[in-house]
């Protein structure tokens, strides 16, 4: 199941892959998951999904990601790490078999989910087979970086 642990470790590898700073490419990684504030409001017993569920879609974290990005000197590449990471983390739930039908990739001209059926979300070997995946670049990286 692609949960946070898994959307850091595919941050990482990626942000680690193209020798960026790889802490805004995880901070991307989690960033589509930034709706889930949302629970607060649901245990406050507010109806905010209107308001925060638009977040978990491509534009949605593509103005999160600007306002963020606004905070750094270098914005324009802030933003690209970013994007790169929230990419990570479309592409890990587009594999999972949604409750709520999947990641809603035209909105907001369309509330049509998509995805493809391939992992159930209680599955966790894919947690552990990117942690693997992880500790094997880590060290296959630090080999070569020592070369």
């Amino acid at each position: 199941m692609p949960d946070w642990t898994t959307h850091v470790v595919a941050g990482w590898i990626t942000g680690k892959s193209i020798g960026k700073d790889v802490s805004l490419v995880v901070a991307g990684s989690l960033l589509p998951d930034v709706f889930k504030i949302q629970l607060l409001f649901d245990f406050l017993k507010i109806d905010a999904h209107g308001f925060f569920d638009p977040l978990h879609t491509p534009i949605g974290t593509i103005f999160v990601a600007l306002f963020i990005a606004a905070l750094f000197e270098a914005s324009k590449t802030a933003f690209i790490l970013l994007i790169t990471g929230a990419f990570t983390h479309y592409f890990l739930d587009f594999f999972l078999i949604h409750v709520a039908d999947g990641i809603k990739l035209f909105f907001p001209f369309s509330w049509k989910g998509y995805q493809i059926h391939a992992i159930s979300s209680g599955n966790y070997w894919v947690t552990i087979f990117a942690i693997g995946v992880a500790i094997a670049f880590y060290f296959a990286f630090k080999k070569f970086s020592r070369a």
